[in-house]
């Protein structure tokens, strides 16, 4: 497998030495800077190349049309979107990951057709909600393609979920109620399963369903 990766900081020098370790795998990193290019180069050899990786005829001399997957990790936003943009549509590398610097631009990666987003921000957002006993709706991961994502539900007192046996609720379509966790611990539900206050609930749901569910499980909707 051939992969670029763009931008040779701190994320892609880790991912450039985890790969390099990975037989079968051609790797190249591509820096735009100079002088860190001759850094990493000493270190890790011809993988390293200086150059702009949003440039086409860059990515043209790189190999990007017998690339299978280009990793975008730069600080900048834009320099990752359109590199990724790119890779897909002059290239047609089937793949693309990205690194997104702010969250709030998430939504226009995946709109735009990256497959995979990576934001470092939400991810430890997430680990520091579920530490919260407020916590109620708190996504885990997205599925590639499907529209769908994985969230972590914490089921509150009142809610219109409480009581009930998952048959008898009126869930959005496509989701599935994957895992219950309660205090005899985990166990994978059917439709029999009553979900009580305080149950941790892990579901696959459509990427739109969210402040559905969270009225479900809570009984009122985001800042309510």
């Amino acid at each position: 497998m051939y992969i670029i990766v763009v931008g040779g900081g701190i994320v892609g020098y880790g991912i450039g030495l985890e790969l390099q370790m990975m037989p079968g795998h051609e790797v190249t990193i591509i820096e735009h800077d100079a002088a860190r290019a001759a850094e990493l180069r000493e270190e890790l050899g011809e993988m390293v190349v200086n150059g702009d990786g949003s440039e086409v005829a860059f990515l043209e001399q790189v190999g990007a049309g017998r690339a299978d997957l280009l990793i975008t990790v730069t600080a900048d936003d834009a320099a990752n979107l359109v590199a990724c943009q790119v890779a897909k549509h002059r290239f047609g590398v089937k793949r693309t990951i990205s690194r997104v610097n702010d969250p709030r631009n998430e939504d226009l990666f995946q709109m735009l057709g990256v497959d995979s987003t990576v934001s470092a921000s939400q991810a430890v957002m997430a680990q520091i909600e579920t530490t919260l006993p407020e916590h109620t709706v708190v996504p885990l991961m997205r599925l590639e393609g499907s529209g769908l994502k994985v969230v972590n539900l914490h089921l509150q007192e009142g809610a219109p979920a409480a009581g009930r046996p998952l048959h008898e609720l009126r869930l959005p379509e496509q989701t599935l109620i994957a895992l219950v966790i309660d205090g005899d611990g985990p166990r994978v539900p059917d439709g029999a399963t009553i979900l009580h206050s305080g149950d941790e609930v892990i579901a696959v749901i459509p990427v739109d369903a969210e402040e559905t569910m969270r009225e479900l499980i809570t009984g009122r909707p985001e800042g309510g």
